[in-house]
């Protein structure tokens, strides 16, 4: 039998309702076109950050070599409109191109393990730069622009956005809730035990850096849709790589909730930064990267529990009868196991 939800679990079964509602309500309140942008920009990366937890967070692989995905997402959705497709079809073959590359790449870079296998995506996303850089389809270093047949839509562009954020969300609950979620964590725990357990770490990272990577090229495509001109050293570079990995740290690594709060975090800070500090942004970032490490290595996430739990202590301190009802909805004793 099932015990009941306390106040603790409705919250969380609540929330991302609560959320996804006001943000599919929010241009009914006739917001500044800035803002819808910058929700929009919001949600790719805050996509891209969940996408990326799959792998880097839950199975404990990094890898530098996301902005492959997210590039390959931006080009085969430009290409397949360009064809004359419907741009949701483009974000679909986005998808199912970079699940392809995930595999293509994952089959000799999984061989690897620890500092090799990072130093093996940071090779891979230079040379497939390098390449498109050099292909006269996508454009070469010139770039490729999009154009439609119909008006700019600010707000179909925002929707597609809140769609696949919210997409990427729901993928990753399941799995994190999931057999396959808890094989992972095992995986990152200790490889070689999780092998002994019946677990295969090497098709179980293959099928969740393709999971991964498929929310990646889907992100990539909208993203470069309404950009409608992009190029190689844009969509592919390093630097793309980079931030994809570094808002799930900021947020928390290996939580999902963490990776959302790292992607609007970035999303909402990265443009005054980088419009404000042009050439120390990066230096910024890197400086916030090294605090959180140093200081709380469960990022912005692990913070606020740290936080939740003091004020936690204090209402037990304070001698209320009820404290670990009202904050968690159980027991006294129950509720000490967090």
């Amino acid at each position: 039998m099932k015990r009941p939800l306390g106040a603790a679990g409705w919250i969380k079964v609540i929330l991302p309702w609560i959320l996804l509602a006001g943000l599919l309500l929010l241009p009914a309140t006739h917001p500044s076109d800035n803002l819808i942008r910058l929700l929009f920009i919001t949600a790719v990366w805050t996509t891209t950050s969940l996408g990326w937890n799959l792998l880097g967070g839950m199975a404990g692989q990094v890898s530098f070599g996301f902005a492959v995905f997210f590039g390959l997402g931006a080009y085969t959705t430009a290409l397949l409109m360009h064809a004359g497709h419907s741009p949701y079809f483009g974000f679909v073959g986005g998808a199912a191109i970079a699940m392809l590359a995930s595999f293509l790449i994952g089959l000799p870079t999984f061989r690897l393990r620890g500092p090799y296998f990072v130093i093996a995506t940071i090779g891979v996303t230079e040379a497939v730069r390098v390449i498109m850089n050099n292909l006269d389809v996508t454009g070469g270093a010139s770039g490729y622009r999009i154009t439609e047949d119909k008006p700019f839509s600010p707000l179909e562009h925002y929707y597609t956005a809140i769609a696949a954020v919210a997409l990427a969300f729901v993928v990753s609950m399941v799995i994190a809730g999931s057999k396959f979620g808890l094989a992972l964590r095992a995986i990152k725990q200790d490889e070689d035990a999780a092998a002994d357990l019946g677990v295969n770490p090497f098709t179980s990272k293959l099928w969740i850096h393709a999971i991964a990577a498929g929310l990646t090229g889907i992100a990539g495509g909208i993203y470069a849709r309404r950009a409608a001109f992009f190029y190689p050293g844009d969509v592919f570079a390093f630097q793309t790589g980079i931030s994809i990995l570094l808002m799930p740290v900021i947020g928390g690594i290996g939580t999902v909730w963490g990776a959302v709060l790292g992607g609007v975090v970035f999303g909402m800070v990265e443009e005054e930064l980088v419009v404000h500090f042009p050439n120390l942004h990066l230096l910024i970032y890197g400086s916030l990267l090294i605090v959180i490490i140093l200081l709380e290595p469960d990022g912005l996430l692990g913070l606020l529990r740290r936080l939740f739990r003091l004020f936690r202590r204090k209402r037990e301190d304070s001698g209320s009868p009820d404290a670990d009802q009202i904050l968690w909805g159980r027991g006294g004793v129950e509720g000490r196991k967090f």
